[in-house]
């Protein structure tokens, strides 16, 4: 249960980052502009924000107003789906308790948020490595592949097959209770 909870912590940390960066970066284009666009709007401080991050880190994914296709449908699916998973699961994981740990519905949640992001993440870091110079500095590509994308896509994917096993654990255990009665 110690390991659980170590993993938990981890999982929160990057699920934290992730929702951070989904409210922050990637889904500001489906605010009404009325709160970011202007220079004297609420949330224009998003934009100021996400220009010096794509100065920062030669992000090609942000460095221009309009998306590829493919990159278009990552970000529909990281608010339609992520999102509403990440939200429930921060909670979950911040507030649960050291002595019970997850319940069924939480590992279920993070199966389907580590195999989603792991995807979406794994999908950008392929293109990432597609890059050539021409499109994305050599110096920055490393710390933008390794740095940035890979971290979402090697936890939420662990996330996702420790959650099978707690959830298969979980099964198991019931099992034995019905086989012993």
């Amino acid at each position: 249960m110690a390991i659980a909870r170590y993993l938990d912590k981890v999982y929160l940390f990057i699920i934290g980052t992730q929702l951070f960066g989904m409210l922050a970066l990637d889904l500001v284009q489906f605010y009404p502009k009325a709160l970011w666009q202007s220079p004297s709007a609420p949330l224009h401080f998003l934009v100021t924000l996400k220009t010096a991050y794509t100065s920062y880190s030669g992000d090609p994914f942000f460095a221009e107003p309009v998306h590829e296709p493919w990159f278009q449908a990552c970000i529909l699916i990281e608010g339609l789906v992520q999102l509403p998973l990440c939200a429930y699961l921060a909670y979950k994981l911040a507030f649960s308790s050291s002595r019970t740990g997850t319940d069924p519905r939480t590992e279920l949640a993070g199966i389907a948020f580590g195999c989603t992001t792991g995807f979406g993440a794994a999908i950008a870091c392929y293109h990432i490595a597609q890059l050539g110079a021409d499109v994305l500095d050599p110096a920055k590509k490393t710390s933008l592949l390794y740095g940035t994308y890979f971290p979402f896509t090697l936890i939420p994917v662990l996330m996702a097959v420790d959650m099978h096993f707690r959830i298969l654990a979980r099964i198991s255990n019931l099992e034995k209770k019905v086989k012993s009665q």
